[in-house]
């Protein structure tokens, strides 16, 4: 799958967003705290700067991050993101990978979802993914 040289870009106060076809980049600021309101707003620009078609998500979570119980909730219903059709994190170091990777064993993720320390290792895997299904 080849990437699109075309790249749209979304600032807001908690995240940077970009696009480059077909993945969806959030890039978010230290302390970002992500509940209901802030996973439908990013939901809501990934399908905007998708134009409504299929995506998969890059999230460079290295700086704190923390996601309410709320703003799971929203993530672990697939009906929300209906486009969505996986995800690679970026971590800060191995040891947050293998806790992803053991959360990933025993939660089953709906879809393709797994952590990085290499943000090259992240897009290729996830270039990897179909986005039909």
């Amino acid at each position: 799958m080849q990437l699109k040289e075309t790249m749209q870009f979304i600032e807001l106060p908690y995240v940077t967003i970009s696009y480059q076809e077909p993945i969806v980049y959030f890039r978010f600021m230290d302390g970002t705290e992500l509940g209901f309101p802030e996973i439908r707003e990013l939901i809501s620009q990934a399908e905007k700067l998708s134009d409504f078609k299929p995506y998969l998500t890059f999230s460079d979570v290295r700086n704190d991050v923390n996601v309410t119980n709320e703003g799971k909730r929203m993530l672990e219903n697939f009906n929300n993101m209906p486009l969505f059709r996986g995800s690679a994190i970026l971590v800060k170091n191995n040891l947050y990978r293998f806790a992803v990777d053991f959360m990933n064993y025993y939660n089953k993720p709906k879809f393709p979802f797994k952590a990085f320390t290499s943000e090259e290792k992240a897009i290729n895997w996830l270039l990897s993914l179909p986005l039909n299904s």
